[in-house]
């Protein structure tokens, strides 16, 4: 098998599945208590935890606050022992802070801001893989 082929000469993925089928998938809801919301999914080797914390009063400078909607603040991570390379920040460099703003866009059309003015919604997602080593 050639280095980038994705199926062996047999039609299998390297790890062992056909070509036309799909990964497992568990999720499960509600995996943290003081959590406003969370979630668990599982599809493969990746594992992805959310969390949301609100609508509440906000924190921090109240000057961010907006007087006719809420406020999202979403924050992306990936796990530094899910990385080939080690970063000394496992959020912050340019790929979690572009995640972080493409999330925080999905939300602010996703989410009906305008029922809650003056409030902040926090959102963290962390994602887990497990890597291979040869």
């Amino acid at each position: 098998m050639a280095g980038l082929e994705l199926l062996t000469d047999q039609g299998y993925r390297l790890d062992g599945r056909k070509a036309t089928e799909l990964r497992k998938v568990q999720a499960r809801m509600g995996v943290f208590a003081q959590a406003d919301g969370s979630a668990y999914l599982e599809q493969g080797n990746t594992k992805a935890l959310a969390v949301v914390y609100g609508p509440h009063e906000m924190r921090g400078s109240r000057s961010r606050a907006l007087h006719d909607r809420a406020v999202i603040n979403c924050q992306y991570s990936m796990a530094t022992f899910s990385t080939a390379e080690r970063k000394r920040r496992p959020h912050g460099d340019r790929k979690s802070t572009e995640m972080s703003l493409h999330l925080k866009q999905t939300f602010e059309a996703a989410v009906m801001t305008q029922l809650f003015p003056r409030s902040q919604i926090d959102i963290y997602v962390k994602v887990y893989l497990k890597l291979k080593i040869c």
